[in-house]
């Protein structure tokens, strides 16, 4: 078939063409006039996605902003959120919406909450705006006022009950470790326990730097005895035994703030100093123009003892680092769980609303000239549909072409009579006339 066939098929048609584009018109403005308005208003929230918690300091990470963002789409649709609306707006308690719910498959659930949370999600939608932290919410209703109204109410229980979500998750995780907490103070108290039962058990007096009495009086004697003769003429030298009587009141004092009076090490110590001061007072008269360090003597033989209590030292220094080890666990979960606690009772959702909704001023449906333009064009496709369905099922000889394909034989002219007026419900739909076409075969 040629093009010239083709539009000689139409131009004969063209009722029936024009029958279905007038048709489909009419039928589209008639259901556009018909069909019930729905307007539709829009409201907007910025999610703070940028911004750090006000309690921990986090950031959400550029890899989860998508699934933030979609979690909080699907909240804003979820039932939780409909359900305030519903409450909000009273909808259940109506003696008409009752009425129509009785009447509706749903009643047999007797939910009617449900289902007027249903009708909420099904004009509710919700998207990112593109290249933005924007949520726009979107609400439609056969009123202006009613979409506004629900519009406002739908962003305002979706910010509700996130933040409702953070804190009830906040609250849970607190509640955990707070007893995580409590589990690894008792620990850390049965660790002191351990350790300080070992030490009073050993005799060794531990100083608040965490080191053993005998291997700091140790390093305290190679000083001395690194640092070789002090002091000049009229008893200016301190002696070694007057050096270790300063020290030990210095762990006394020390070790004094932590024991009791009463405790057994601090008793020892006490007892200790009592030589070293008998011994000192010994040595005090003695004492020449000249004062000498500690000798090698005393550096052996105070490091033959700490060589002799290694074993006890090693034991306690691993009760130590288990001590220190269970106070870090203790630490880091007590300030987790108050970090938490303080989330828990914050008020900050990490969003903000952005404005309330306007009422719209014009239905957002039906679009009247998207369905007439929509509907013309159907129409036209089915007069088109329609010709070419009804010249394929009844075949006219439209041209000379025609007639010499349906001979077989060539066609030397076409004598075209003048044909008597045909009726007008003839011409509308392209019926041939009585006389078309005649030709001369050879």
């Amino acid at each position: 078939m040629s093009l010239k066939h083709f539009l000689l098929i139409l131009a004969a048609r063209r009722g029936i063409i024009l029958v279905a584009v007038l048709g489909c018109f009419l039928a589209s403005m008639i259901v556009a006039q018909l069909l019930p308005p729905r307007y539709k208003a829009t409201t907007r929230i910025v999610l703070d996605i940028v911004k750090p918690d006000p309690v921990t300091g986090q950031v959400i990470a550029s890899n989860f902003l998508r699934a933030y963002t979609q979690t909080q789409i699907e909240l804003i649709e979820d039932y939780r959120t409909a359900g305030r609306v519903v409450d909000e707006l009273g909808w259940a308690n109506d003696p008409a919406i009752i009425a129509r719910f009785n009447a509706s498959s749903e009643a047999a659930t007797g939910d009617i909450r449900r289902w007027l949370a249903q009708g909420i999600i099904a004009n509710t939608k919700a998207d990112l705006v593109e290249g933005s932290n924007l949520l726009e919410i979107s609400y439609t209703d056969s009123s202006a006022e009613g979409a506004k109204r629900t519009a406002d109410l739908v962003r305002r229980s979706f910010m509700e009950q996130s933040l409702e979500f953070q804190r009830e998750s906040a609250a849970k995780t607190a509640d955990w470790f707070e007893k995580q907490t409590v589990v690894a103070r008792q620990a850390l108290t049965d660790s002191e326990a351990a350790r300080t039962a070992y030490a009073k058990a050993n005799g060794i007096v531990v100083t608040p730097n965490n080191v053993d009495l005998e291997t700091e009086r140790l390093s305290q004697l190679s000083s001395q005895a690194s640092g070789g003769v002090s002091g000049g003429g009229g008893g200016g030298g301190a002696s070694p035994t007057t050096t270790q009587l300063d020290l030990l009141d210095q762990q006394i004092a020390q070790t004094a703030t932590q024991l009791g009076p009463n405790h057994p090490a601090l008793q020892a110590m006490q007892r200790q100093r009592s030589v070293l001061a008998a011994a000192a007072a010994r040595e005090r008269p003695a004492s020449g123009p000249m004062s000498f360090g500690p000798s090698p003597g005393m550096v052996a033989a105070q490091k033959s003892r700490v060589i002799a209590d290694r074993d006890k030292i090693d034991k306690l220094d691993q009760l130590q680092r288990d001590v220190d080890l269970k106070k870090d666990q203790y630490l880091k979960s007590a300030a987790r769980s108050a970090d938490l606690r303080l989330q828990a009772n914050s008020a900050d959702a990490g969003m903000t609303p952005l404005g309330d909704a306007a009422a719209p001023e014009k239905p957002f449906f039906p679009n009247i000239p998207l369905i007439v333009a929509g509907s013309t064009l159907l129409g036209l496709a089915l007069g088109l549909c329609c010709a070419l369905l009804i010249e394929l099922l009844a075949r006219r000889v439209r041209s000379g072409g025609d007639l010499e394909h349906a001979a077989g034989a060539p066609v030397f002219a076409t004598i075209r009579a003048e044909p008597a007026r045909e009726p007008f419900w003839r011409r509308l739909f392209g019926w041939p006339a009585r006389h078309d076409a005649t030709g001369v075969e050879a």
